[in-house]
């Protein structure tokens, strides 16, 4: 462990204008604040922080501070990152340790990389969706013939080495005072990762007295729907399946399992850069933003479009095989009737054997994008389209 201040101070700047610091104010004077402090032998708390830092105004009440634990958490990660690449070479290695906000300064030798810890699933519904399948798995009579089986796209997830990891995609909420006055939690539709919220702090730094990061996330009825249809498949194909969280998620988790993701085209978190990867032919868009690009600009855009009276959705499933033998399957919509509608048409066998029939079996790929036009009212799907399969 390093005392040389003057050591410490330079890389100290080399760090909070490297690419993984320097668009971020708030982390930027957090960690100049916490190495300072430490450098004068400071133990900074929470409390301490927000009020030096932040110049937040505490009640007798308020000891701890949420949003500051959020901060030292991606510095943490921001850290790590940075020691992965640009400050791979430096003589000093910074280190807040979890649970403590005095940095340590280590020399790379010295340095070892936290273990991962797992994540805990925080939602009952899934438990209980666990549940359902066990019950599934012990009514499900044994059948010599099992038409799934003959079916390519549930059989390469039955008979491939690895588990198949059911990912569900949930949103981003912050905890605020409510137009009621109480507390309560927020979601805002632009916000959809702790990279969206850190920005939105970043740019409203007032905001930081007023909201915080929630433990919480939620998930919607598409995701209870179209998980208990998922099961029943893999019960009779004898799969081994597991679920999680898409804010959960981890990249071993991706290397490690096969993959079938169900979401919003919002929330893709690590599928993000896989799907935008991809080549599409057409585009799909809402009225703010664009959710599937094509690289031909004259390529047809369809958007979708919802009101109280009715629902229209563009549902995309996309299939692929990956570089490590896995298979990724992704469900993705604006709204939940896409996916619901056409989760419910892929895990029914007779479908399966007319999608195969008249078009996976001419395209003689393991991968392909299948794009639905999806109507209906209050999520129930009143007519259901095959646009194109590519």
């Amino acid at each position: 462990m390093t005392k040389d201040k003057d050591l410490v101070n330079k890389y100290l700047k080399k760090i909070v204008t490297s690419r993984h610091f320097s668009k971020s104010k708030i982390n930027c004077d957090l960690l100049t604040y916490l190495v300072e402090a430490s450098l004068e032998n400071k133990n900074p708390k929470e409390y301490t922080i927000g009020v030096e830092l932040f110049g937040k105004k505490y009640s007798d009440t308020e000891k701890q501070d949420s949003n500051i634990r959020v901060y030292i958490h991606n510095i943490r990660k921001k850290l790590a990152d940075y020691y992965e690449n640009e400050g791979s070479k430096d003589p000093v290695v910074f280190v807040v340790e979890k649970g403590k906000y005095r940095v340590r300064f280590d020399s790379p030798k010295d340095h070892r990389k936290p273990k991962a810890k797992p994540f805990l699933f925080p939602f009952v519904i899934s438990v209980l969706a666990l549940v359902v399948a066990v019950v599934v798995l012990f009514n499900v009579s044994k059948k010599t013939s099992n038409p799934w089986k003959k079916l390519p796209l549930w059989q390469e997830f039955a008979e491939n080495e690895k588990p198949t990891l059911l990912v569900l995609g949930d949103y981003f909420v912050f905890n605020g005072t409510l137009p009621t006055g109480n507390n309560g939690i927020f979601r805002d539709f632009g916000i959809n990762s702790e990279t969206d919220y850190e920005h939105l702090l970043d740019k409203n730094p007032d905001l930081v007295k007023t909201i915080s990061k929630s433990s919480l996330t939620y998930l919607s009825k598409m995701a209870v729907f179209c998980e208990s249809e998922i099961y029943k498949v893999f019960a009779q194909t004898g799969g081994t399946i597991n679920v999680k969280l898409s804010s959960d998620l981890q990249p071993d988790d991706i290397k490690n399992n096969n993959i079938i993701y169900i979401g919003n085209y919002k929330n893709l978190g690590l599928f993000e850069n896989l799907v935008k990867e991809m080549t599409f032919s057409f585009g799909i868009s809402s009225s703010a933003t664009q959710y599937i690009f094509s690289s031909d600009p004259c390529a047809e855009i369809f958007e979708p479009q919802s009101d109280r009276a009715k629902q229209n959705d563009y549902a995309l499933v996309i299939k692929s095989k990956e570089f490590s033998g896995n298979h990724i399957l992704l469900f993705l919509s604006t709204i939940d009737i896409g996916n619901i509608s056409v989760v419910n048409q892929m895990t029914n066998s007779e479908y399966m054997k007319q999608f195969y029939r008249e078009h996976l079996k001419t395209l003689n790929s393991e991968e392909f994008k299948a794009l639905y036009k999806v109507d209906g009212i209050n999520k129930t799907d009143l007519s259901f389209e095959l646009i194109k399969v590519e």
